[in-house]
């Protein structure tokens, strides 16, 4: 294949991903929880390395809290992982973390939250909702997953 036809085709390539990010839906979200809950009910921690490579629709990542609303795992923003996150808040000043700590507690079967959150290489804070669900059994994790407005 000569370069002219690489370079379209990378092009043609690159669109699409980012046509299937634009166009990912909260069910796809929602499945990809559940998914990775499923996982963590098989593996345990050890489901963590899996999770933290998991995408869908292009770039969209599952993340996973504790009980105690501290970041056991963001695939994006490894600098979370560790940390507690109670105090962090989104532009409009949501304790988003928190929100998603009461929602998953408070709905067995899961549930959504909506905040704003700076897209991968953006300044700025969009509209999202995420799918959050309390998962892992004894570990008591939080696993959220979400999709732009």
């Amino acid at each position: 294949m000569n370069v002219k036809k690489m370079l379209v085709a990378s092009v043609l390539g690159l669109s699409f991903i980012n046509v299937s990010a634009a166009d990912c839906t909260k069910e796809q979200a929602k499945e990809s929880v559940e998914k990775m809950c499923g996982l963590i009910a098989s593996k345990g921690k050890g489901a963590l390395a899996e999770i933290g490579k998991y995408r869908f629709c292009g770039s969209n990542y599952v993340w996973i809290q504790d009980k105690d609303v501290k970041m056991v795992l963001h695939p994006i923003k490894r600098r979370l992982n560790g940390k507690s996150l109670k105090a962090n808040k989104d532009e409009n000043g949501k304790a988003l973390f928190v929100e998603f700590d009461k929602m998953a507690k408070s709905a067995a079967a899961g549930g959504w939250v909506d905040y704003v959150w700076a897209k991968p290489g953006a300044e700025k804070a969009t509209p999202k909702v995420s799918y959050v669900k309390v998962c892992g059994g004894d570990l008591g994790w939080i696993a959220g997953a979400g999709v732009w407005k």
